[in-house]
């Protein structure tokens, strides 16, 4: 576990999901997007300019479609509008745990 709270792998439904840094100057999902969920590698990429509160928030975002695509469903997998509201409402309750 990282000191951010965000793990190096987690597993779902006995795989292991490995989550990686890949620095600005590395990254190849386009400029809009701070992370993404590669299910051919069982993988989370998260922007090495993402920082903090960002990068957990972006993280748990990823997760959801993570979640929602070893579950087989990718139709709540392609819901943006769910996986970010879901992604925000995880980022806070690990946050808030006392």
């Amino acid at each position: 576990m990282r000191k951010d709270g965000i793990p190096r792998s987690f597993q779902l439904a006995g795989h292991t999901i490995k989550v990686r840094q890949v620095a600005a100057t590395k990254w190849q999902h386009g400029a809009d997007s701070v992370g993404i969920f590669l299910p051919d590698e069982y993988a989370i990429e998260l922007h090495g300019s993402l920082k903090g509160t960002d990068r957990q928030q972006t993280f748990c975002h990823e997760f959801f479609h993570a979640m929602f695509i070893v579950a087989g469903r990718d139709d709540l997998s392609d819901d943006e509008q769910l996986v970010d509201c879901l992604g925000h409402l995880l980022q806070q309750a690990l946050t808030s745990f006392e």
